[in-house]
């Protein structure tokens, strides 16, 4: 597997395996959102720590402490946000794992 991974990223393809296309297609139209719960200072936002990741699908959200001992089931994202204490000195918000930020980890590997 690690071989035909690697010959897969020399010509360009980011993905290990290739798949059927319409398995692929089945796939990435119910594939559910991710995102990330973080905590931040409100006087410096760029002190920050993930406090969680989610998985959001439509009708459900999914959320799990980064030390997975916690967990919750929640109609939306900004509702999982309501656990998470907000002051005047820390908040949490949510941070979507989007395509650019999936590349960045994917280009470092």
């Amino acid at each position: 597997m690690q071989r035909v991974a690697a010959e897969r990223r020399a010509i360009g393809l980011l993905s290990p395996v290739a798949y059927d296309e319409a398995v692929a297609n089945m796939v990435m139209a119910s594939a559910p959102n991710l995102f990330a719960v973080v905590e931040y200072e409100v006087a410096a936002p760029e002190i920050a720590r993930v406090m969680g990741y989610g998985v959001s699908a439509g009708e459900w959200v999914h959320v799990v402490s980064v030390d997975g001992t916690a967990c919750g089931t929640f109609e939306t994202a900004d509702e999982a946000l309501k656990p998470y204490e907000t002051t005047n000195e820390v908040a949490a918000r949510i941070v979507w794992i989007t395509p650019d930020l999936v590349l960045q980890k994917l280009l470092v590997k």
